[in-house]
């Protein structure tokens, strides 16, 4: 299941001009709500301002404002003076109710009431929702009244019955249009806030004939998937058609979803983090991808589903002799406090040639955008000591003849002549080692950070085993992007990872709340990933390769009131890769507003030995 919730504040409304939608609604059908107001302590008479005689009542009224807007689905209601157990989660019962809390978080400052509405498939973009429940916040005053809220006093009781009337929309599936993307200005009863506004406006009725009156077609799976085998790293689809098109449309009645159970797994689960519906692509197959999978197509009123098929993966042979052979990142550089960081990792036994490159004039020459003019680069060592600075001039450097024939022979591309971009051409020891990009000007830009294997041999006894950046990621231009070529004789096996929640227990602000992961060889999605707990049934592997290749722990996911928590937010795969060119792209995740999708990211890449 997934959910969302939407409160409604106290402030005066703003004027809005069209509705906005949560992104499901109820089935056809009656939506019953149970009606548990009066089972709450409170000290005011009855009958109330309007002549309310109990708190249900005030509700019913609500409710039934809403019917004859609606077309195939009517509210109904149960009235209960006492409150059953309230398991927001898969009880199936939507309740209507006053606390202090809702399921064990406190209401924010002003937050009148919350609705949480869930569905039954664990799919963000699911159009049918299965539960809804309003919790009024009971540490307001109440009453039931006419009248604009203008007249009353700061501390005269609010009005149960136009918070109910917000409530009962998002129940519906409505949202609020003052906080749409754009800014919409047009009255609504639906405004995230509480004015003057007390009856069913033009907007919400509109919203409430369009999730409700409009037909949608019942979908029909016109192309079953068909059992693949494929070799690790190789290709593989499952082909899916909904009534003759591929992928089919989405709209705002109709998701689809592919569930899956891994060989050995007592059941199947859904493969939530898939955002794109349609056929389901393996750029590069995968250990965890050996399985079982069935496709879903979801309306408002019913769930129609594929056939099973299987996914046999054949196994791969590594190449112990193959390795990085160099490693790019492109992020934020210069004075900013979101400035990235690039660590990188020297194993082995014997000291190593490195040339490292911060490029920022010469990157604006393929069309980038902002980047920073003067990049310094500053090696320092795992104990923080600086043993390498570059030279404010790259080709000004006393040894710029060996970086010119070092850059050619590891393929770099070429600087410009008498640019300000960095260069350090260095021998080091095996050890941990973070590259900076200062800027002598206080400038901020972007910048690629280069580390490559400059040894004239390649030496097995002495390798660059991993690379972490750390950097600011934004829904803009401002994404982290690290390349890594694989060179050797055959496929190796590597543990890519995004930390972000996990960060604010180290010290860094702005964690970046949901990260989520793209594999690409060239322009070629690979693969891609949200959350680290998906697939479950590959959790242990994760864990084991996380010990093996000494990275902290994630945290194993937890769950409050059935819903997961922020630490399994962060993607990781284990991938077995042929020889070539690769890149690895942090972005956050926006998932209709329920999280915010900037903020800082630790993107790590490992060699499994």
């Amino acid at each position: 299941m997934r959910f969302f919730f939407a409160v409604i504040v106290l402030a005066l409304a703003t004027a809005t001009r069209a509705y906005d939608l949560l992104g499901s609604s109820f089935p056809s059908g009656n939506i019953t709500m149970r009606l548990q107001l009066d089972g709450s302590a409170s000290s005011r008479p009855f009958p109330l301002t309007d002549g309310s005689t109990s708190w249900n009542s005030v509700a019913q009224s609500a409710l039934e404002e809403w019917n004859p807007r609606l077309n195939r689905s009517q509210f109904t209601f149960a009235s209960s003076a006492t409150p059953i157990a309230r398991n927001r989660r898969g009880d199936g019962i939507s309740q209507v109710f006053f606390a202090t809390s809702f399921y064990d978080q406190g209401f924010d400052n002003f937050v009148l009431a919350v609705t949480l509405v869930e569905s039954g498939e664990e799919n963000a973009q699911s159009v049918r929702s299965t539960e809804a429940d309003v919790v009024v916040n009971q540490t307001y005053a109440w009453n039931s009244f006419r009248g604009p809220l203008s007249r009353q006093t700061f501390f005269a009781p609010e009005d149960l019955r136009r918070v109910l009337l917000h409530e009962f929309g998002h129940v519906l599936g409505l949202s609020h249009p003052d906080q749409a993307t754009p800014v919409q200005r047009i009255a609504a009863m639906m405004n995230s806030t509480a004015g003057d506004t007390e009856s069913l406006q033009a907007d919400d009725i509109a919203g409430a004939n369009y999730l409700y009156n409009t037909p949608f077609a019942r979908p029909v799976i016109t192309t079953q998937p068909v059992s693949q085998t494929a070799t690790i790293s190789e290709t593989a689809k499952f082909t899916i058609g909904v009534s003759g098109r591929d992928p089919p449309v989405t709209d705002d009645f109709h998701s689809f979803l592919w569930y899956f159970k891994a060989l050995g797994a007592p059941a199947f689960e859904p493969l939530f983090t898939l955002i794109k519906p349609g056929s389901l692509t393996f750029g590069s197959v995968q250990l965890e991808d050996a399985g079982s999978y069935y496709f879903q197509a979801i309306t408002p009123d019913e769930v129609i589903t594929s056939n099973t098929v299987t996914l046999t993966t054949r196994p791969a042979t590594v190449a112990a002799t193959t390795q990085l052979a160099n490693l790019s990142t492109r992020g934020l550089g210069g004075a900013s406090p979101r400035a990235m960081i690039v660590g990188f990792v020297i194993t082995g036994s014997r000291p190593k040639s490195v040339l490292l490159r911060a490029a920022g004039p010469t990157l604006a020459t393929f069309g980038v955008d902002r980047t920073l003019g003067d990049p310094q680069l500053v090696l320092k060592n795992a104990t923080a000591d600086t043993i390498a600075t570059s030279a404010p001039i790259w080709d000004q450097s006393p040894n710029t003849a060996d970086i010119r024939a070092t850059s050619l022979r590891v393929g770099a591309f070429a600087l410009r002549s008498a640019s300000r971009d960095a260069v350090i051409l260095t021998t080091l020891p095996p050890g941990n080692y973070t590259a900076t990009t200062p800027s002598p000007s206080s400038a901020t830009g972007t910048v690629l950070i280069e580390v490559y294997d400059a040894d004239l041999v390649r030496d097995p006894a002495s390798r660059i085993a991993n690379l972490s950046t750390r950097g600011y990621v934004t829904t803009g231009t401002d994404t982290l992007i690290s390349g890594f070529v694989v060179q050797g004789p055959g496929p190796r096996t590597y543990l890519l990872r995004v930390s972000g929640p996990s960060l604010t227990a180290l010290g860094v602000n702005a964690a970046l709340e949901d990260p989520y992961l793209k594999l690409f060889s060239g322009l070629t999605l690979l693969r891609e990933k949200d959350d680290w707990d998906s697939p479950a049934a590959f959790q242990p592997a994760l864990n084991t390769a996380f010990g093996q290749v000494g990275a902290f722990p994630f945290p194993y996911p937890s769950t409050v009131d059935g819903q997961r928590q922020p630490t399994a937010t962060q993607p990781a795969m284990l991938v077995t890769l042929q020889p070539g060119a690769y890149s690895a792209q942090v972005t956050g995740l926006d998932n209709r507003g329920s999280t915010d999708p900037n903020g800082n990211a630790l993107l790590e890449i490992y060699e499994l030995p």
